[in-house]
Protein backbone atom coordinates (compact mmCIF):
# COMPACT_ATOMS: atom_id res chain seq x y z
CA UNK A 1 0.00 0.00 0.00
CA UNK A 2 1.43 3.37 -0.76
CA UNK A 3 2.96 5.45 2.33
CA UNK A 4 1.08 8.94 2.78
CA UNK A 5 3.44 11.75 1.79
CA UNK A 6 4.37 13.97 4.68
CA UNK A 7 3.00 17.56 3.98
CA UNK A 8 6.49 19.35 4.84
CA UNK A 9 7.60 17.01 1.91
CA UNK A 10 4.93 18.33 -0.45
CA UNK A 11 5.93 22.15 0.55
CA UNK A 12 9.03 20.89 -0.84
CA UNK A 13 8.31 19.07 -3.78
CA UNK A 14 4.77 19.85 -4.59
CA UNK A 15 4.46 17.71 -7.58
CA UNK A 16 3.78 14.63 -4.91
CA UNK A 17 0.86 16.16 -4.45
CA UNK A 18 -0.88 15.38 -7.64
CA UNK A 19 -0.85 11.39 -6.83
CA UNK A 20 -2.40 8.94 -9.77
CA UNK A 21 -6.15 8.44 -9.01
CA UNK A 22 -8.12 5.76 -10.35
CA UNK A 23 -11.48 6.08 -12.42
CA UNK A 24 -13.80 3.22 -14.01
CA UNK A 25 -16.36 4.33 -16.82
CA UNK A 26 -19.05 1.64 -17.68
CA UNK A 27 -20.55 1.56 -21.27
CA UNK A 28 -24.03 0.87 -19.36
CA UNK A 29 -25.83 0.09 -22.14
CA UNK A 30 -23.27 -2.09 -23.62
CA UNK A 31 -22.99 -3.99 -20.04
CA UNK A 32 -26.68 -4.16 -19.28
CA UNK A 33 -27.49 -6.14 -22.55
CA UNK A 34 -24.75 -8.71 -21.70
CA UNK A 35 -25.96 -8.74 -18.06
CA UNK A 36 -29.35 -10.06 -18.93
CA UNK A 37 -27.65 -13.51 -19.73
CA UNK A 38 -28.98 -13.85 -15.91
CA UNK A 39 -32.22 -15.38 -15.77
CA UNK A 40 -33.21 -14.19 -12.21
CA UNK A 41 -36.99 -14.01 -11.69
CA UNK A 42 -38.58 -11.77 -8.56
CA UNK A 43 -41.56 -13.60 -6.16
CA UNK A 44 -43.89 -11.15 -8.63
CA UNK A 45 -42.51 -12.76 -11.73
CA UNK A 46 -40.41 -9.87 -12.87
CA UNK A 47 -37.34 -10.52 -14.38
CA UNK A 48 -34.24 -8.95 -12.18
CA UNK A 49 -31.37 -11.11 -13.23
CA UNK A 50 -29.60 -8.16 -15.28
CA UNK A 51 -29.82 -5.60 -12.27
CA UNK A 52 -28.26 -8.26 -9.69
CA UNK A 53 -25.84 -9.04 -12.86
CA UNK A 54 -25.05 -5.34 -13.58
CA UNK A 55 -23.94 -4.53 -9.71
CA UNK A 56 -22.15 -7.60 -9.63
CA UNK A 57 -20.00 -6.68 -12.66
CA UNK A 58 -19.15 -3.07 -11.11
CA UNK A 59 -18.74 -4.80 -7.10
CA UNK A 60 -16.07 -7.46 -8.78
CA UNK A 61 -14.30 -4.56 -10.71
CA UNK A 62 -13.81 -2.82 -7.25
CA UNK A 63 -12.70 -5.55 -5.60
CA UNK A 64 -9.56 -6.15 -8.65
CA UNK A 65 -9.03 -2.00 -8.06
CA UNK A 66 -9.99 0.98 -5.67
CA UNK A 67 -11.32 3.60 -7.66
CA UNK A 68 -12.15 7.15 -6.79
CA UNK A 69 -14.58 7.19 -9.15
CA UNK A 70 -16.98 5.35 -11.03
CA UNK A 71 -19.43 6.72 -13.74
CA UNK A 72 -22.11 4.33 -15.62
CA UNK A 73 -23.03 5.86 -19.26
CA UNK A 74 -26.26 5.04 -20.81
CA UNK A 75 -27.86 5.83 -24.16
CA UNK A 76 -31.02 7.65 -24.52
CA UNK A 77 -33.72 6.65 -27.57
CA UNK A 78 -32.27 9.36 -29.64
CA UNK A 79 -28.70 8.23 -29.07
CA UNK A 80 -26.98 8.19 -32.65
CA UNK A 81 -29.09 11.11 -33.92
CA UNK A 82 -26.21 12.70 -34.81
CA UNK A 83 -24.55 10.32 -36.84
CA UNK A 84 -27.52 9.75 -38.64
CA UNK A 85 -27.18 13.53 -40.04
CA UNK A 86 -23.77 12.53 -41.66
CA UNK A 87 -25.15 8.78 -43.09
CA UNK A 88 -29.24 8.02 -43.66
CA UNK A 89 -28.31 4.46 -42.91
CA UNK A 90 -26.55 4.39 -39.68
CA UNK A 91 -27.97 1.61 -37.87
CA UNK A 92 -30.53 0.98 -39.95
CA UNK A 93 -30.36 -2.63 -39.41
CA UNK A 94 -31.47 -1.95 -35.68
CA UNK A 95 -34.32 -0.63 -36.73
CA UNK A 96 -33.29 2.76 -35.57
CA UNK A 97 -35.95 5.53 -36.33
CA UNK A 98 -33.72 8.59 -36.90
CA UNK A 99 -35.84 9.76 -39.58
CA UNK A 100 -39.38 9.45 -37.79
CA UNK A 101 -36.75 11.32 -35.07
CA UNK A 102 -35.89 14.01 -37.02
CA UNK A 103 -39.10 14.89 -38.47
CA UNK A 104 -41.04 15.05 -35.17
CA UNK A 105 -38.96 17.15 -33.73
CA UNK A 106 -41.02 19.81 -31.81
CA UNK A 107 -44.26 17.99 -32.95
CA UNK A 108 -47.14 17.51 -30.77
CA UNK A 109 -48.71 14.01 -29.81
CA UNK A 110 -50.77 14.17 -32.87
CA UNK A 111 -48.47 15.49 -35.01
CA UNK A 112 -46.05 12.33 -33.80
CA UNK A 113 -49.00 9.64 -34.49
CA UNK A 114 -49.33 11.17 -38.18
CA UNK A 115 -46.27 11.05 -39.14
CA UNK A 116 -44.99 7.64 -38.30
CA UNK A 117 -48.61 6.60 -39.65
CA UNK A 118 -47.64 8.31 -42.96
CA UNK A 119 -43.79 6.57 -42.70
CA UNK A 120 -45.38 3.38 -42.72
CA UNK A 121 -47.42 3.74 -45.36
CA UNK A 122 -44.51 4.82 -47.47
CA UNK A 123 -42.33 2.42 -45.98
CA UNK A 124 -45.27 -0.37 -47.00
CA UNK A 125 -45.85 1.14 -50.90
CA UNK A 126 -41.86 1.97 -51.72
CA UNK A 127 -39.68 0.39 -49.56
CA UNK A 128 -37.90 -2.60 -51.84
CA UNK A 129 -35.25 -3.67 -49.83
CA UNK A 130 -35.05 -6.99 -48.24
CA UNK A 131 -37.27 -7.19 -45.04
CA UNK A 132 -35.38 -6.65 -41.51
CA UNK A 133 -33.95 -9.72 -39.88
CA UNK A 134 -36.87 -10.86 -37.14
CA UNK A 135 -35.57 -10.18 -33.97
CA UNK A 136 -35.34 -13.45 -31.09
CA UNK A 137 -37.53 -13.96 -28.59
CA UNK A 138 -34.23 -13.75 -26.20
CA UNK A 139 -33.65 -9.88 -27.78
CA UNK A 140 -37.41 -8.84 -27.58
CA UNK A 141 -37.35 -9.62 -23.78
CA UNK A 142 -34.38 -7.96 -23.54
CA UNK A 143 -36.15 -4.83 -25.05
CA UNK A 144 -38.74 -5.50 -23.02
CA UNK A 145 -37.80 -4.94 -19.85
CA UNK A 146 -34.53 -3.08 -20.77
CA UNK A 147 -35.65 0.40 -19.59
CA UNK A 148 -37.63 -1.08 -16.05
CA UNK A 149 -34.04 -2.88 -14.89
CA UNK A 150 -32.10 0.28 -16.01
CA UNK A 151 -34.09 2.69 -14.05
CA UNK A 152 -34.01 0.59 -11.23
CA UNK A 153 -30.23 0.67 -11.67
CA UNK A 154 -30.20 4.38 -11.86
CA UNK A 155 -32.12 4.56 -8.82
CA UNK A 156 -29.77 2.54 -6.81
CA UNK A 157 -26.79 4.70 -7.70
CA UNK A 158 -27.44 7.67 -6.31
CA UNK A 159 -27.02 5.80 -2.92
CA UNK A 160 -23.37 4.31 -4.12
CA UNK A 161 -22.47 7.72 -5.35
CA UNK A 162 -22.19 6.13 -9.21
CA UNK A 163 -22.26 9.18 -11.21
CA UNK A 164 -24.80 8.36 -14.22
CA UNK A 165 -25.62 10.09 -17.15
CA UNK A 166 -28.90 9.18 -19.10
CA UNK A 167 -30.80 11.79 -20.94
CA UNK A 168 -33.72 10.07 -23.56
CA UNK A 169 -33.61 13.08 -25.55
CA UNK A 170 -29.79 13.36 -26.59
CA UNK A 171 -28.32 12.53 -30.12
CA UNK A 172 -25.30 12.06 -28.13
CA UNK A 173 -24.03 8.33 -28.04
CA UNK A 174 -22.87 6.84 -24.70
CA UNK A 175 -18.91 6.64 -26.83
CA UNK A 176 -19.24 10.40 -27.14
CA UNK A 177 -19.40 10.79 -23.71
CA UNK A 178 -16.64 8.07 -22.80
CA UNK A 179 -14.33 10.17 -25.20
CA UNK A 180 -15.25 13.44 -24.61
CA UNK A 181 -14.20 12.22 -20.50
CA UNK A 182 -11.18 10.86 -21.99
CA UNK A 183 -10.03 13.83 -23.59
CA UNK A 184 -10.87 16.15 -20.86
CA UNK A 185 -9.33 13.53 -17.61
CA UNK A 186 -6.65 14.89 -15.60
CA UNK A 187 -3.16 14.26 -16.69
CA UNK A 188 -2.23 11.74 -13.29
CA UNK A 189 -5.84 9.95 -13.61
CA UNK A 190 -5.86 6.33 -15.22
CA UNK A 191 -8.84 5.27 -16.83
CA UNK A 192 -10.78 1.83 -16.87
CA UNK A 193 -13.57 1.85 -19.54
CA UNK A 194 -16.19 -1.42 -18.95
CA UNK A 195 -17.71 -2.28 -22.54
CA UNK A 196 -17.03 -4.39 -25.38
CA UNK A 197 -17.58 -2.00 -27.61
CA UNK A 198 -14.57 -1.97 -30.71
CA UNK A 199 -15.03 1.66 -31.28
CA UNK A 200 -14.06 2.36 -27.59
CA UNK A 201 -10.51 0.57 -28.14
CA UNK A 202 -9.60 3.74 -30.09
CA UNK A 203 -9.32 5.22 -26.67
CA UNK A 204 -6.86 3.01 -25.58
CA UNK A 205 -3.21 4.80 -23.90
CA UNK A 206 -0.59 4.94 -21.85
CA UNK A 207 -3.51 5.60 -18.83
CA UNK A 208 -6.25 4.08 -20.65
CA UNK A 209 -7.42 0.85 -20.90
CA UNK A 210 -10.30 -1.15 -21.89
CA UNK A 211 -11.95 -4.41 -19.86
CA UNK A 212 -13.92 -6.35 -22.49
CA UNK A 213 -16.19 -8.90 -20.36
CA UNK A 214 -16.39 -11.21 -23.21
CA UNK A 215 -12.63 -11.82 -23.61
CA UNK A 216 -11.89 -11.72 -20.00
CA UNK A 217 -9.06 -9.18 -20.78
CA UNK A 218 -8.01 -5.62 -19.42
CA UNK A 219 -6.79 -4.51 -23.50
CA UNK A 220 -4.17 -1.59 -23.15
CA UNK A 221 -1.45 -0.74 -25.38
CA UNK A 222 0.86 -3.34 -24.11
CA UNK A 223 -1.11 -6.48 -25.13
CA UNK A 224 -3.81 -5.13 -27.94
CA UNK A 225 -1.33 -6.14 -30.76
CA UNK A 226 -1.32 -9.73 -29.36
CA UNK A 227 -4.90 -9.68 -28.54
CA UNK A 228 -6.21 -8.15 -31.81
CA UNK A 229 -4.12 -8.64 -34.55
CA UNK A 230 -3.14 -4.77 -35.14
CA UNK A 231 -1.72 -2.01 -33.49
CA UNK A 232 -4.45 0.10 -31.54
CA UNK A 233 -3.36 3.54 -33.21
CA UNK A 234 -4.81 1.69 -36.33
CA UNK A 235 -8.56 1.29 -34.93
CA UNK A 236 -10.31 3.84 -36.80
CA UNK A 237 -8.37 3.68 -40.20
CA UNK A 238 -9.28 0.02 -40.19
CA UNK A 239 -13.06 0.58 -39.79
CA UNK A 240 -13.06 3.28 -41.63
CA UNK A 241 -12.06 1.52 -44.29
CA UNK A 242 -13.40 -1.96 -43.58
CA UNK A 243 -16.40 -0.62 -41.82
CA UNK A 244 -18.72 -2.09 -39.52
CA UNK A 245 -21.90 -4.60 -39.95
CA UNK A 246 -22.84 -3.86 -36.90
CA UNK A 247 -23.30 -0.27 -36.99
CA UNK A 248 -24.56 -0.41 -41.19
CA UNK A 249 -21.05 1.39 -41.59
CA UNK A 250 -19.90 0.43 -44.99
CA UNK A 251 -16.93 -0.34 -46.51
CA UNK A 252 -14.59 0.05 -49.41
CA UNK A 253 -16.02 -2.38 -51.99
CA UNK A 254 -13.90 -5.73 -51.96
CA UNK A 255 -11.75 -5.02 -49.12
CA UNK A 256 -11.65 -6.59 -45.71
CA UNK A 257 -9.84 -6.79 -42.96
CA UNK A 258 -7.47 -9.15 -44.29
CA UNK A 259 -7.41 -7.79 -47.87
CA UNK A 260 -6.31 -4.21 -45.77
CA UNK A 261 -3.61 -6.44 -43.52
CA UNK A 262 -2.16 -8.12 -47.35
CA UNK A 263 -1.93 -4.87 -49.05
CA UNK A 264 -0.34 -3.00 -45.51
CA UNK A 265 1.18 -5.12 -43.07
CA UNK A 266 2.53 -2.29 -41.47
CA UNK A 267 -0.71 -1.89 -40.06
CA UNK A 268 0.12 -4.58 -37.36
CA UNK A 269 3.17 -2.54 -36.36
CA UNK A 270 2.68 0.58 -36.51
CA UNK A 271 0.26 4.05 -36.81
CA UNK A 272 -0.49 3.75 -41.07
CA UNK A 273 -2.51 7.29 -42.50
CA UNK A 274 -5.34 6.49 -45.31
CA UNK A 275 -2.50 8.45 -47.00
CA UNK A 276 -0.19 5.40 -46.99
CA UNK A 277 -2.85 3.03 -47.66
CA UNK A 278 -3.76 4.66 -50.92
CA UNK A 279 -0.48 5.18 -51.94
CA UNK A 280 0.63 1.54 -51.17
CA UNK A 281 -2.93 0.66 -53.46
CA UNK A 282 -1.34 3.07 -56.10
CA UNK A 283 1.93 1.27 -56.26
CA UNK A 284 0.63 -2.49 -56.37
CA UNK A 285 -1.44 -1.16 -59.35
CA UNK A 286 2.35 0.17 -61.12
CA UNK A 287 3.55 -3.67 -59.97
CA UNK A 288 1.05 -5.13 -61.90
CA UNK A 289 1.03 -3.16 -64.82
CA UNK A 290 4.86 -3.55 -65.03
CA UNK A 291 4.27 -7.25 -65.33
CA UNK A 292 1.33 -6.94 -67.89
CA UNK A 293 -1.73 -7.37 -65.82
CA UNK A 294 -4.60 -6.12 -65.21
CA UNK A 295 -5.24 -3.61 -62.11
CA UNK A 296 -7.34 -5.26 -58.77
CA UNK A 297 -10.52 -3.99 -58.52
CA UNK A 298 -10.20 -3.43 -54.88
CA UNK A 299 -7.02 -1.89 -55.49
CA UNK A 300 -8.77 0.68 -57.35
CA UNK A 301 -11.52 1.47 -55.00
CA UNK A 302 -9.14 2.39 -52.32
CA UNK A 303 -8.10 5.09 -54.36
CA UNK A 304 -11.04 6.17 -55.87
CA UNK A 305 -13.02 5.86 -52.51
CA UNK A 306 -15.59 3.55 -53.75
CA UNK A 307 -17.84 1.93 -51.01
CA UNK A 308 -20.52 -0.44 -50.93
CA UNK A 309 -23.95 1.11 -49.94
CA UNK A 310 -24.56 4.18 -52.25
CA UNK A 311 -22.85 6.81 -50.43
CA UNK A 312 -22.38 10.38 -51.61
CA UNK A 313 -19.76 12.50 -50.88
CA UNK A 314 -16.49 12.08 -49.64
CA UNK A 315 -16.63 8.28 -48.50
CA UNK A 316 -13.60 8.58 -46.30
CA UNK A 317 -14.81 11.41 -44.80
CA UNK A 318 -18.13 10.54 -43.80
CA UNK A 319 -16.92 7.36 -42.25
CA UNK A 320 -14.10 9.38 -40.44
CA UNK A 321 -17.16 11.37 -39.15
CA UNK A 322 -19.31 8.59 -37.89
CA UNK A 323 -16.23 6.38 -36.82
CA UNK A 324 -13.96 8.83 -35.05
CA UNK A 325 -14.91 9.66 -31.30
CA UNK A 326 -12.23 12.32 -31.50
CA UNK A 327 -14.63 14.32 -33.78
CA UNK A 328 -16.66 15.42 -30.62
CA UNK A 329 -20.43 15.10 -31.77
CA UNK A 330 -21.45 14.80 -28.22
CA UNK A 331 -24.11 17.80 -28.06
CA UNK A 332 -23.14 21.15 -26.21
CA UNK A 333 -26.03 20.04 -23.55
CA UNK A 334 -23.98 17.54 -23.04
CA UNK A 335 -20.65 18.86 -22.82
CA UNK A 336 -22.08 21.19 -19.93
CA UNK A 337 -23.71 18.06 -17.89
CA UNK A 338 -20.76 16.35 -17.69
CA UNK A 339 -18.52 19.50 -17.05
CA UNK A 340 -20.63 19.64 -14.35
CA UNK A 341 -19.87 16.31 -12.79
CA UNK A 342 -16.60 15.84 -13.25
CA UNK A 343 -14.71 15.81 -10.28
CA UNK A 344 -17.22 17.80 -8.40
CA UNK A 345 -18.37 16.55 -4.74
CA UNK A 346 -21.30 14.83 -3.84
CA UNK A 347 -23.64 15.86 -1.26
CA UNK A 348 -24.18 12.85 1.42
CA UNK A 349 -27.35 14.25 2.52
CA UNK A 350 -30.31 11.64 1.84
CA UNK A 351 -28.00 9.18 0.61
CA UNK A 352 -27.33 5.70 2.61
CA UNK A 353 -27.37 2.34 2.29
CA UNK A 354 -29.84 1.87 4.94
CA UNK A 355 -31.98 3.53 1.57
CA UNK A 356 -30.41 1.12 -0.69
CA UNK A 357 -31.48 -1.65 1.39
CA UNK A 358 -35.12 0.04 1.02
CA UNK A 359 -35.38 0.08 -2.59
CA UNK A 360 -33.83 -3.58 -2.72
CA UNK A 361 -36.31 -4.72 -0.40
CA UNK A 362 -38.86 -2.57 -2.32
CA UNK A 363 -38.23 -3.58 -5.84
CA UNK A 364 -38.04 -7.36 -4.68
CA UNK A 365 -34.55 -8.10 -5.83
CA UNK A 366 -34.69 -11.11 -3.93
CA UNK A 367 -31.31 -12.20 -4.09
CA UNK A 368 -29.97 -9.36 -1.57
CA UNK A 369 -32.66 -8.84 0.13
CA UNK A 370 -31.20 -10.79 3.22
CA UNK A 371 -29.79 -8.36 5.21
CA UNK A 372 -26.80 -10.95 5.60
CA UNK A 373 -26.06 -11.22 2.29
CA UNK A 374 -27.11 -7.40 0.99
CA UNK A 375 -24.20 -6.19 3.29
CA UNK A 376 -21.57 -8.92 2.57
CA UNK A 377 -22.40 -8.13 -1.43
CA UNK A 378 -22.10 -4.17 -1.21
CA UNK A 379 -19.02 -4.16 1.22
CA UNK A 380 -16.53 -3.60 -1.47
CA UNK A 381 -18.62 -0.39 -2.47
CA UNK A 382 -17.86 1.12 0.90
CA UNK A 383 -14.53 2.61 -0.07
CA UNK A 384 -16.00 4.75 -2.99
CA UNK A 385 -18.72 6.04 -0.81
CA UNK A 386 -16.63 6.67 2.38
CA UNK A 387 -14.01 8.26 0.03
CA UNK A 388 -17.03 10.55 -1.42
CA UNK A 389 -18.21 11.08 1.65
CA UNK A 390 -14.38 12.37 2.85
CA UNK A 391 -14.16 14.90 -0.22
CA UNK A 392 -17.96 16.56 0.22
CA UNK A 393 -15.83 16.70 4.15
CA UNK A 394 -12.69 18.39 3.36
CA UNK A 395 -14.56 20.74 0.37
CA UNK A 396 -17.22 22.00 3.07
CA UNK A 397 -14.55 22.66 5.53
CA UNK A 398 -12.63 24.74 3.02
Amino acid sequence: MAQPVKKKIIEKHPELENKPFYTLIVDGTNLLRICFSDDKINENGLHYGAVFQFLLQIREMIKKQRFDYIYVVFDGAKSGLNRYEYWPLYKENRDKKYALMQKTEGLGEYGKAYEAKLMSMQKYLFNKKKPKREKSDTEKFVDENFDRERDLLLKYFNELYIRWIFNDDDSSEGDDYISYYVSHKKPEERIVIMSTDEDITQLISDTVCVYNKKMGVYLSTKNFTRLKGYDVSNVVLKKIICGDSSDNIKNVAGVSEARLYELMPEIKERKVTLNEVKEKAKKAIDERASEKKKPLKWHENIINGVFNGGYEGDLYEINKKIVDLSENLISKEGKEELDSMMYTVQDPEGRSFENLYNFIVEDNIDELKNEKKFSAFFEPFKTLVDAEILRYKKETEK
